[in-house]
């Protein structure tokens, strides 16, 4: 069996794979999703690994690209997302091989880690190869009832995304400034990142509305009984007008949509809620011999998240 990287060329072999493989799901594999992810991202393109059996690829492996900055100090990091083997040959440790494998690579020239939020059938494989859980992510759940006689005084807040691009450069640099000061773990936003992670997202719909001093995208996940708004960014939440405008802004959409719940990683942007750790689990694998960042960031205080940043991807 050969490893190699993957190329340009192999992405409509690689899709191909993944609908074998997985089907279609949720998210639909094309060749436009692909290269969505892992070529236009805005980090850099991800590092890709293929198994090669016999001139046929039997194994994919995709370390996404992404930003981390604690402080001054800027992480370039991967999360572990797509991955997939052949129907014959499962069961062969192509997996395990092929992400080992990735993580021999992205270390060689770079102090780096590895993170992902994978689901209980997935994560116990992860742990054996030397991920650990950091902890349940805390989010916000905020029954709408709670906001109910609000809605009767939103008719009149328009929800659109005008802002220009050189004043939501300007809001991001505020907020990566707010972050840096307070020391946490946080990925640093820019109008590049933001339009390509939301307005150009080829997997999710996300409505995005903002003013010249905030922005805001989120987007309705559908369960069996109710709808559920959830916030999957907020940039400019650094002052009570804002905080308030923000608030009305949310509550607006999750109203004009029948949502009757809104999450957030946002604490404390609502006063009627729930506050816990009901969100998935962090895994964090080190890279690092930097062991002051390792034990912060096995704190999962220590990590200042939107909900855009963690979710699955």
């Amino acid at each position: 069996m050969i490893i190699r990287t993957s190329q340009l060329q192999d992405t409509v072999a690689i899709v191909d794979l993944l609908k074998l493989s997985l089907g279609e799901g949720l998210v639909k594999k094309s060749d436009i999703v692909w290269n969505f992810k892992h070529i236009d991202n805005p980090f850099g393109n991800s590092h890709v690994l293929l198994a090669i059996e016999n001139d046929m690829l039997v194994g994919v492996r995709a370390f996404m690209k992404w930003n981390w900055q604690l402080g001054k100090e800027k992480w370039i990091a991967y999360r572990a997302v797509d991955t997939s083997t052949h129907p014959d040959y499962q069961g062969r440790g192509i997996f395990k091989r092929l992400t080992l494998q990735a993580l021999q690579d992205v270390q060689k020239n770079e102090q780096t880690f590895v993170f992902n939020t994978p689901n209980n059938i997935s994560r116990p494989g992860y742990l054996k190869m030397g991920w650990v859980v950091v902890d349940s992510l805390p989010i916000s759940i905020i029954p709408t009832i709670g906001y109910f006689l609000n809605a009767f005084f939103l008719n009149k807040i328009k929800l659109n995304n005008k802002i220009e691009s050189h004043r939501l450069d300007q809001i991001c640099d505020i907020h990566n400034a707010v972050l840096e000061e307070k020391n946490v773990i946080f990925t640093p936003k820019s109008t590049k990142y933001l339009k390509w992670r939301f307005e150009q997202n080829q997997m999710q719909e996300y409505f995005v509305t903002s003013s010249n001093n905030w922005y805001i995208a989120m987007y309705i996940k559908k369960h069996s009984f109710f709808k559920e708004l959830r916030v999957a960014e907020i940039i400019g939440e650094n002052d009570s007008l804002s905080k308030k405008q923000i608030r009305k802004a949310i509550i607006k959409y999750a109203f004009t949509n029948n949502c009757w719940v809104i999450t957030t990683a946002s604490k404390d942007l609502f006063r009627l809620r729930l506050h816990g750790k009901f969100g998935p689990k962090l895994t964090f694998k080190s890279l690092t011999n930097n062991t002051s960042f390792i034990n912060k960031a096995l704190n999962i205080n220590s990590w200042k998240y939107s909900l855009g940043d963690l979710e699955l991807f």
